[in-house]
């Protein structure tokens, strides 16, 4: 990545290398290495056991209501956004790997929120891994700990160790046909801003709960919008119009209409393309807000 004025854009504005997507990785890959080697990572081990905690204590930002430019929103979603996944090595083999999705800041000290399912372990598939941090200009960070976490409503509350962050604040109050927009990496396609809007609110749980906790375990609640992401942003922000967070990436749906034709044989219906509409699913802000006691 490199960032000038060569190619027309702004100053400041950087510009992703596309065709060669393991050199960003390999720098970071290096860089988590030599975190590794004076044991500043958390391990897999201690990742594990610190996903059962349930709330923490944090100094959150205020929800922001002052209008900014497209651009100052760009700047600040993308200053907020970081990259979290593993440094790991794969079982049967000895080769160091990075695999990254989203997360972003929501305070100035190092607290990052990302989904729960970007930070949980796959120990059948990382012998060996180690949880890091990285900015959109690839300077990589330690996860010192998992402050707090809900694999019910897929969000998670990270350490990471760094300071001045440019942090978002939680914003609750939002509607459908308010504006959504999102800084991500879809399909590690680096940097890729979109805007849409909020569609709809909807609720159902994303994991079944026992018999026993039937009664007072609250389904999450996802917004669904129309701004584009795709595999690789899950745990990127999705942005209002003041810069505030509604949400983080979560799911993405394609659903494809059954073929009713007659006349054919259920093989050649097969072949033919269904209308396809896709549903961009953000875990709302509310469920990342609960992880934390007392905010102010």
């Amino acid at each position: 990545m490199s960032v000038g004025m060569a190619n027309g854009q702004a100053t400041g504005v950087p510009v992703y290398q596309e065709g060669s997507p393991t050199h960003a990785d390999g720098l970071v890959r290096k860089a988590a290495l030599e975190l590794r080697k004076s044991n500043s990572l958390l391990k897999m081990e201690t990742v594990m056991e610190q996903l059962t905690r349930t709330s923490c204590q944090l100094t959150l930002p205020a929800v922001m209501s002052a209008p900014i430019s497209s651009s100052q929103r760009w700047a600040r979603a993308r200053k907020a956004h970081f990259r979290i996944g593993w440094l790991f090595k794969a079982p049967h083999s000895t080769l160091w790997q990075v695999n990254l999705a989203g997360g972003y800041a929501i305070s100035q000290d190092g607290a990052v929120a990302t989904c729960f399912h970007v930070v949980q372990p796959t120990p059948h598939e990382m012998k060996e891994a180690y949880l890091i941090a990285a900015d959109d200009d690839d300077k990589v960070f330690p996860v010192t700990e998992v402050l707090a976490a809900s694999m019910q409503t897929d969000s998670c509350i990270l350490r990471v160790k760094a300071t001045d962050l440019t942090a978002l604040p939680l914003a609750m109050e939002v509607h459908p046909g308010d504006a959504a927009y999102c800084f991500s990496d879809p399909m590690g396609h680096r940097g890729f801003y979109s805007e849409g809007i909020v569609n709809r609110f909807v609720q159902r749980f994303l994991l079944q709960p026992k018999k026993s906790e039937a009664k007072k375990a609250e389904a999450p609640t996802w917004l669904e919008t129309s701004t584009d992401w795709a595999p690789g942003s899950s745990g990127a922000a999705v942005l209002d119009a003041f810069g505030n967070a509604i949400g983080h990436v979560s799911e993405i749906e394609s659903v494809l209409e059954e073929q009713q034709e007659t006349g054919k044989k259920q093989q050649e219906r097969l072949m033919i393309p269904g209308t396809v509409i896709i549903f961009h699913e953000a875990i709302s802000a509310k469920h990342v807000r609960a992880l934390v006691e007392t905010a102010k």
